[in-house]
């Protein structure tokens, strides 16, 4: 077994057992990791938009695995805009990321959510029932992590090597947070709303994953826990029973397996990762998602490309292509938009500039100006690669023949 997954796994089988003997008695079991299988091997001359061996968990297809343990699995370029719910990705080939461990595994009669905290007025705790008698919310929402490309960047940087699938698209529903917080009551002064995920994580130190937002930003009508991914079950492996989705922002943030809500008077830091709450507005994007990279494409014939383009909300108003590494640039035409949070499909012919490797480069500006910057800002480079949004890192890469 490579080294590193022997060591990801041997740690995390230990904190489970570190965490268990300390734990009070719970219906929250973890997820098996055994039952994965490897797809058929695609061939070097039928890529499929990942660099990384495709790997189908339970109730997945097979998608790009990045990590075994913590499971995180990116989605293949040619397969993120779906066939049965387009333009949304199909929900078995939306891409899986975790810090736990393993997901745990929370029936629908199990589940149980805590809303508390000492900014509470009434503490809360429902069941999956009780949220279905809330307003419902039903929203089409990217989610994306903010590593997004991290795996692109040269010289690589720390942290989870993602190429261009680790965010998707989807329409989820479920029940209104905003209404959920006022039932509970808000005293004045609260500042923070965190949200925990009923598994643990890999790390000794910090065994339980939460994640923080503003007040202000989960406030907003379009936030909900999400019981309903398009219009079917939410699998396993992307957060069933009961995830946060908070439009606009970035997925990290949006936790799986959500146990408990708490209401704080006092901001604090992320518990997982330490950082300081941010509102984490997800950025100006565009990528090309097929011919996806590495195709061999005929010099003799137009090539027409298809890709997405998105951001957090204001809204998209053009995509612009560059064969000469932005010198100059042409117009895509751009579909109809399916909704605020969700990305734009759009399509452009172009003519192979030569013959091997050339590059494709992809532009998009939102409404309000924002745009892609043609190479990543130091600050990002220097946070992980984090929200990373620059042109040439998600260039397509061909070759002529």
């Amino acid at each position: 077994m490579h080294r590193r997954r022997f060591l990801t796994t041997l740690i995390g089988s230990l904190t489970g057992l570190f965490v268990a003997r300390r734990a009070r008695p719970t219906a929250i079991r973890a997820a098996s990791p055994s039952p994965a299988s490897a797809a058929p091997p695609t061939g070097a001359t039928t890529p499929v938009g990942t660099p990384y061996p495709l790997v189908a968990l339970p109730g997945k297809a097979p998608l790009g695995q990045v990590y075994d343990r913590p499971p995180n699995y990116e989605t293949p370029t040619l397969k993120l805009i779906g066939e049965r719910n387009y333009p949304f990705t199909d929900t078995e080939y939306y891409y899986v990321r975790y810090r736990e461990a393993q997901p745990a595994v929370i029936t629908p009669d199990a589940f149980r959510l805590q809303v508390d905290g000492d900014s509470v007025q009434k503490p809360l705790t429902l069941t999956l029932k009780d949220l279905q008698g809330f307003p419902r919310v039903e929203v089409g929402a990217v989610g994306e992590c903010t590593g997004l490309g991290r795996g692109l960047l040269r010289p690589l940087v720390p942290g989870v090597p993602w190429t261009k699938g680790d965010m998707s698209c989807a329409l989820w529903a479920g029940a209104s947070l905003k209404a959920i917080l006022d039932e509970a009551g808000i005293k004045p002064g609260a500042v923070q709303v965190a949200f925990r995920s009923g598994g643990t994580t890999i790390a000794f130190k910090k065994p339980q994953y939460w994640r923080v937002y503003p007040l202000e930003t989960v406030l907003q009508p379009d936030a909900l826990l999400a019981y309903e991914m398009n219009k079917g079950e939410i699998p396993l492996f992307n957060g069933a029973p009961v995830r946060l989705v908070v439009p606009g922002s970035y997925a990290p943030l949006w936790v799986k397996q959500l146990v408990e809500i708490e209401v704080r008077s006092t901001p604090q830091p992320m518990e997982w990762s330490g950082r300081p709450m941010s509102p984490a507005k997800v950025k100006t994007y565009s990528l090309i998602t097929a011919p996806a990279d590495g195709t061999q494409v005929p010099m003799n014939a137009p090539l027409t490309l298809t890709g997405l383009a998105w951001d957090g909300g204001q809204g998209i108003a053009k995509v612009e292509l560059s064969l000469d590494d932005g010198k100059t640039w042409e117009g895509a035409d751009v579909e109809k938009s399916y909704g605020t949070y969700v990305w734009r499909v759009w399509h452009h012919t172009v003519q192979p500039p030569q013959a091997g490797e050339f590059r494709i480069l992809s532009r998009a500006t939102s409404v309000d100006g924002a745009t892609q910057p043609m190479d990543p800002d130091p600050a990002v480079l220097k946070n992980g690669g984090r929200q990373n949004n620059a042109i040439r890192t998600f260039a397509a890469v061909l070759t002529g023949m």
